[in-house]
């Protein structure tokens, strides 16, 4: 027996919004592992600098000036870039005995609210640390050694934040399209790896 048109119609669009919903995770996924790499070269370059300036102090008695300026700003950025990609492959701690007691609906719905609190906790974050470098840029702050500029570092911390935000709000979506129907999610998508990853 054929679905009616308006059946067909239905489905048509509840595909059309679940695949849209896969891309926009791609993206997101693509944008987090660029921004991770990223935080891994300034954490690589950090090492390097420690290493290099261990080796000056072991040998010539004249350790690199500034390591610990560049230091502390690489490390602020390395940090931040690691939470988005995070977030995108949940690898944040999670709490599953919900589901366990009521079912994998409320199992769900308490993954929705979590990603919602998870996502205000990184926009006050981000709120806030744009709002600390606007503060170190008027009032001109620099490291001590090298008088580099610090507002400029902590921008880029809060841009990334701002992106984090970002791709949490793709998976806040993602928790809401499985809290609505995950064995249609699962049934128009079961290649891939996001959407489908929830048990129904």
């Amino acid at each position: 027996m054929q679905a009616s048109k308006p059946d067909a119609a239905k489905t048509a669009d509840q595909k059309r919004d679940v695949l849209m919903l896969m891309t926009c995770e791609r993206l997101a996924m693509r944008l987090a592992s660029g921004i991770s790499i990223a935080g891994l070269v300034a954490l690589m370059f950090l090492a390097v600098l420690t290493l290099l300036d261990g080796l000056m102090r072991s040998i010539f008695n004249h350790p690199i000036e500034g390591v610990r300026d560049v230091g502390s700003l690489a490390i602020a950025i390395g940090i931040s870039c690691c939470f988005p990609v995070s977030l995108m492959e949940r690898s944040n701690i999670a709490v599953r005995f919900v589901a366990s007691f009521l079912g994998s609906s409320a199992g769900r719905f308490c993954d929705l609210i979590a990603s919602v609190l998870t996502g205000l906790v990184f926009f006050g974050m981000a709120y806030e640390f744009t709002r600390y470098a606007f503060k170190l840029g008027q009032a001109r702050e620099t490291t001590w050694i090298l008088h580099i500029p610090i507002a400029p570092f902590w921008y880029c911390v809060a841009g990334v934040l701002w992106l984090t935000v970002l791709v949490q709000i793709v998976m806040i979506a993602v928790d809401v399209a499985n809290l609505i129907n995950p064995a249609r999610v699962n049934a128009l998508a079961p290649e891939h790896n996001g959407l489908s990853r929830v048990e129904s």
